[in-house]
């Protein structure tokens, strides 16, 4: 991971929260480890109940064009929602919990 973009998230709230969500879907053994595929819909309920909050499914985009979350190529399950992968959610976790400040309005 780059500075640049470990700076990047390092200094937004709400992008440390959406990736908390993230990590939190994926480690809850709601998809499978080898393949943390993630969507809107589903990190948004994660989300919800850990902040209380929402956020404008563009952010999982601007996650992509940091390098964070990659396009799953996998739209063989219908519908209109767009998929990402996780790419590297070890080190993810470890970015965040090593220079993130934990998401403010995150619930107890």
């Amino acid at each position: 991971m780059s500075n640049e973009m470990s700076n990047e998230i390092l200094n937004d709230l709400e992008l440390q929260g959406i990736l908390w969500a993230c990590l939190d879907y994926w480690s809850a053994d709601s998809c499978a480890p080898a393949q943390p595929v993630i969507c809107y819909t589903w990190v948004a309920r994660r989300y919800k109940a850990m902040f209380g909050g929402t956020f404008h499914q563009s952010r999982l985009g601007e996650l992509e064009r940091l390098g964070v979350l990659a396009i799953d190529g996998d739209t063989s399950r219908g519908g209109d929602r767009r998929y990402y992968r996780i790419l590297d959610p070890v080190g993810l976790t470890e970015l965040l919990k090593g220079g993130a400040k934990r998401h403010v309005t995150a619930k107890a």
